[in-house]
């Protein structure tokens, strides 16, 4: 289905595919990241097994806060026909990018009509700095594989505008919707089909108005499932909650320009980038001065754009920055947003059209009866693509295991949050690893960062608890349960530690607070052991015991079974 007029697109790709390679083989060799997702991914039992239960529940429900049925069952497929293998799952997360590489190539190709513009844009997507994350993160599959159906999408549409078949209509919403179904950041595609009629000389015909509805439906329908999914994981936040309208209004600009600039500086990344800190109730002035020049230069970009819009310059553009802008948003901080301010990930489509567009108006003024104006251009070219495969094969050695990679982010010291969140992740693999000592230091100093850390006061009294210091574990439970109230496993090994310490009605009234704010099998069954062992009141431990079973807690089976008859 998909051609090119040209023989050089395979050489260009073998090219292609062979820097890929040299930057990304190393991660073969690479850990899971545990407590980052990738432990999720490779052990959850309703991943490692395949049958119709699984593969029902993949496709109906979520999965760590995304609705992502098809990047899920590839992981199972994987683990299938590999048990417990991590090169595997690393090699499909290359492959994915050397065949989204080809697609961008292609695209940018049938797009422009330029080769060199194609070559270089897709190179760029080979190599930049920013798409590392995508590629050595192995949790990122539902990125790489949704962009591989948001490209064979625009190549099938851009089949339908030339040839009017309706056979290149069908294969879009096809790819269309497999991509919804890897992750709903997809749903931004519609969007991109104007700017693509506009771009190529072309209108908006009755036919192309009315298959172009459904489309519409659909991203609605994916976009409402993505709000619901990321809500029901905890995964996305109010922002007027903590920022007030103008607050919000400097942090999308803020973003904004740091995707702008890590698109040509791209320096100081990270696997972590939190929103601001409020000292003294207002943002940092730093913080103000970076959002207000980002709001300039992308305002002047845009009104650039549209003032040429009549001249091949003007087009460039626009439909690069608009291209950008528009893949973009749906991750961008309006409304609602995740956990993180910006993330190196999202950049992975939108960068295709920022990088095509300035390419395209670069070589506008290549002027062929100066060759060395060319030549010069293709010299420079030929070094950021270097400097940046160079950025990158380096870039991707910090992803090599948990400690490298938040050791990176202390290292970077971007701003206490991301240093204090470094530590405590790193803290959460040394306590893995059983180093506790070296998990302890960690928590200690995620805290003295930010002394409202509740996780790093939870973590760090389960170290106090395993090393029988009851007293500093109860300090930190209730300074977990103080800092985030609806943090009820803090409850739940409180209650567990006075028990433990023999003070049985502040045990109980822990338990019971967590029963009355959501049922729970492992309260139940602590309020159960808690009533026959200390309390000695048979018939309310069992009753608790048979509301954990009810539950899914299993361990209640053997009480009820030992001492309820």
């Amino acid at each position: 289905m998909i051609k090119t007029n040209t023989g050089n697109t395979w050489v260009a790709f073998l090219i292609l595919s062979t820097t890929i390679l040299i930057i990304y083989s190393q991660t073969l060799s690479f850990d899971i990241l545990y407590n980052f997702d990738d432990d999720a991914y490779m052990y959850d039992p309703s991943i490692t097994q395949i049958n119709g239960a699984h593969i029902k529940k993949q496709c109906s429900d979520y999965y760590l806060g995304m609705y992502q049925p098809l990047p899920v069952m590839s992981f199972s497929a994987l683990l299938h026909f590999f048990p417990g293998s991590v090169h595997a799952q690393r090699l499909i997360n290359i492959l994915l990018h050397v065949l989204n590489t080809l697609l961008v190539l292609i695209l940018i190709k049938r797009l422009t009509a330029n080769q060199s513009v194609a070559f270089f844009t897709a190179f760029l997507f080979a190599v930049h700095p920013m798409h590392v994350e995508s590629v050595s993160w192995m949790s990122t599959r539902s990125n790489l594989m949704y962009s591989a159906f948001f490209l064979l999408s625009l190549i099938s549409y851009l089949q339908w505008i030339e040839t009017r078949k309706i056979s290149h209509w069908i294969f879009m919403f096809v790819f269309f919707l497999l991509s919804l179904f890897c992750k709903v950041t997809a749903a931004t595609f519609p969007l991109l089909l104007p700017l693509i009629h506009w771009y190529k000389g072309k209108k908006f015909d009755k036919l192309t108005l009315f298959l172009y509805f459904p489309l519409i439906f659909l991203s609605c329908i994916f976009i409402l499932i993505g709000i619901q999914a990321s809500g029901a994981f905890g995964h996305i936040s109010e922002l007027g909650h903590q920022y007030s309208l103008p607050d919000r209004g400097l942090i999308f600009f803020n973003a904004l320009g740091l995707y702008l600039y890590k698109a040509f500086i791209p320096t100081d990344l990270s696997a972590i980038y939190l929103y601001p800190w409020k000292p003294e109730n207002s943002l940092l002035f730093s913080f103000v001065v970076c959002s207000i020049l980002a709001m300039i230069v992308s305002g002047f970009i845009f009104f650039s754009g549209w003032k040429l819009r009549n001249k091949e310059s003007g087009k460039d553009i626009l439909f690069g920055f608009l291209f950008f802008l528009i893949t973009i948003i749906i991750v961008m901080p309006l409304k609602w947003s995740r956990t993180v301010l910006i993330a190196e990930r999202y950049t992975y489509i939108p960068y295709i059209g920022l990088m095509a567009g300035i390419l395209l108006l670069v070589f506008r003024y290549a002027d062929p009866k100066r060759p060395w104006v060319k030549n010069s251009l293709f010299v420079l070219l030929l070094g950021i693509l270097v400097l940046f495969s160079y950025q990158s094969y380096n870039r991707n050695k910090v992803w090599k295991s948990p400690i490298t990679l938040f050791t990176d982010v202390i290292k970077k010291n971007r701003s206490g949050a991301e240093v204090s969140m470094g530590y405590f992740n790193r803290g959460n693999e040394y306590y893995r690893l059983k180093e506790m000592n070296n998990a302890l230091s960690d928590y200690n100093t995620s805290i003295d960062l930010f002394p409202s850390y509740s996780d790093a006061y939870f973590n760090r009294g389960l170290i106090f608890y395993n090393s029988g210091e009851n007293s500093l574990a109860i300090r930190d439970f209730t300074a977990a349960i103080k800092y985030k109230p609806s943090l009820l496993k803090a409850y739940l090994n409180r209650g567990t530690v006075y028990r433990s310490m023999g003070d049985y009605d502040k045990a109980l009234s822990d338990f019971t607070h967590i029963i009355s704010v959501k049922p729970d099998g492992a309260a139940y069954f602590s309020r159960g052991a808690l009533y026959y062992f200390n309390f000695g009141n048979d018939i309310q431990a069992c009753d608790d015991w048979k509301l954990a079973l009810n539950l899914g807690f299993e361990p209640a089976r053997k009480a009820l079974e030992k001492f309820c008859h």
